[in-house]
């Protein structure tokens, strides 16, 4: 008997190790796939990606706020719905109390029938709910903090008139026009109204409940950098935005004389509600991405995260800053076939986006519906509050990093970009997944080839999970449906077939 030598040629493998360790790095979402490295973020939301780890992201709680100033540890919620129907907006609103020698810092709310609702932010009355105003025909444009004659007072401008709202009266001026923005400065007043959007008012008379066209002056602007949408008081100066710009109006000595200086022509339009100031410089979104001004010049930032802006439909935004973070709540499509949270039904606004106005690390809420962000930051408390669409029409919410809305968990996911893993054009074989996660968690690898999803259980121990998936391009995903998540030290251990 002849034996023949075995002449077969078999493929040789080669074992790789990949190390997910960029969790710290946050997103990349501007980056092609075929450039991006195997371990960087495409895409994630409802996680927050710290300290080379996924951990728990943003959520809202039911508004609380403290009993009393000697005791701001002891908190008070809201039954809002028993008597309102559904929350439209909420401002901020403070008053000087003389017999205390103190402010008196409280929230307003309006309801679907322009009823003004009000409640304490310090609430010595458990949970305490008032009516305000109720005789508004029209819903507010505008509201700003004011002070008339040493009373301070909040005014409330709509197409009938303005409404004069301080601690003791409240009286209405249908006289005013429907102002949608104003500053006061250098003892001038500047407004724009609804009706002649190019137009500037100016007047020395700070007793809006006393208006006088007669005592108004007006300056009209006709070029391209489109109509006025806000004026905003900042280091000094009253910078007008405009729908496609920015203008800087300058006072003189004497006061009575000013100029306006063009600095800033956007290619598209600026968003007048994403306009925000934020410490020493003012932040505002266009149809390009995130732009920072800081009274002279204007510099996009955060490009990393174009692509989440640029898919916005800003039509409906709402922003705030506070504690060194933008606030951004808006529609944004994530064109991934997910529905999360309010988005499995009709809503307006789908994510909050917070954004570190120095490192521009991004946290992402999705699937809250928000109809109006509200930075509450007193003596007594910082809070990022926000009333909302649909289902949470009746609550007040305050962010946290809860990982849930009110009592609603929203799906978490990180998701890579579509990577040859370095090796182009050879097939692979993933052939190991490693992590620690306290949290239950799935990871899912999609290639080339196929699609399959991988779970693991919550412990403090590292896991190891033999898995077979074969491709030449993939793309990792690391997803939860808990309310905490903590994933890291993430490896994916795979061959390359030559």
């Amino acid at each position: 008997m002849i034996f023949y030598k075995n002449i077969k040629k078999h493929k040789k493998t080669e074992e790789k190790d990949v190390v997910f360790s960029i969790f710290a790095n946050g997103v990349v979402s501007n980056q092609d796939d075929l450039i991006s490295k195997p371990n960087e973020c495409k895409q994630f939301y409802n996680l927050s990606i710290s300290d080379g780890a996924l951990k728990t992201g943003l959520g809202f709680h039911d508004l609380q706020v403290p009993a009393s100033t000697s005791d701001l540890e002891t908190l008070h919620g809201f039954n809002f719905g028993e008597k309102i129907d559904e929350i439209t907006n909420i401002w901020s609103d403070r008053w000087y109390n003389t017999d205390y020698e103190t402010y008196i810092y409280n929230l307003l709310m309006m309801d679907s029938n322009y009823v003004i609702w009000g409640i304490t932010l310090i609430d010595e009355d458990n949970g305490f709910v008032y009516e305000r105003y109720s005789y508004l025909d029209y819903p507010p444009i505008y509201q700003c903090s004011y002070r008339i004659e040493n009373t301070d007072c909040t005014l409330f401008f709509t197409e009938g008139g303005m409404l004069f709202l301080a601690a003791y009266q409240d009286k209405f001026c249908e006289e005013v026009p429907p102002l949608i923005s104003s500053v006061v400065h250098y003892d001038n007043f500047f407004g724009i109204t609804n009706t002649n959007r190019n137009t500037l008012i100016y007047t020395k008379n700070l007793d809006l409940t006393k208006w006088s066209d007669e005592e108004n002056s007006t300056v009209e602007f006709l070029d391209n950098r489109g109509a006025f949408t806000k004026l905003v008081g900042f280091n000094d100066y009253v910078y007008l935005f405009r729908e496609n710009g920015i203008t800087k109006l300058s006072i003189y000595t004497n006061k009575d004389d000013f100029s306006f200086t063009h600095l800033y022509t956007s290619s598209s339009k600026i968003f007048e509600n994403s306009v925000c100031v934020c410490g020493d410089k003012i932040f505002f979104v266009t149809r390009d991405g995130l732009y920072s001004f800081n009274g002279t010049s204007v510099n996009k930032v955060a490009v990393n995260l174009d692509k989440y802006f640029k898919n916005c439909d800003n039509t409906n935004c709402s922003s705030a800053c506070l504690n060194g973070k933008y606030y951004f709540a808006t529609k944004c499509h994530f064109d991934d076939g997910a529905s999360i949270g309010c988005e499995s039904a009709s809503h307006v606004n789908n994510v909050l986006f917070e954004v570190d106005i120095e490192t521009f690390d991004l946290n992402v809420l999705r699937g809250v519906d928000i109809r109006k962000l509200l930075a509450i930051d007193n003596p007594y408390m910082s809070k990022l509050c926000a009333c909302f669409y649909n289902n949470f029409k009746q609550h007040i919410g305050e962010l946290d990093f809860s990982g849930k809305i009110f009592t609603g968990i929203n799906q978490k996911s990180w998701q890579s970009f579509e990577t040859d893993l370095e090796f182009r054009f050879k097939r692979k074989r993933v052939k190991e997944i490693i992590l620690e996660t306290l949290y239950d968690c799935q990871v899912e690898i999609k290639s080339d080839e196929e699609t399959k999803t991988f779970s693991f259980s919550g412990s403090e121990k590292q896991q190891r999970l033999p898995v077979c998936v074969y491709g030449k391009v993939f793309q990792f995903s690391f997803k939860t449906n808990t309310e905490c998540c903590k994933i890291c030290k993430p490896m994916i251990v795979f061959d390359v077939i030559s």
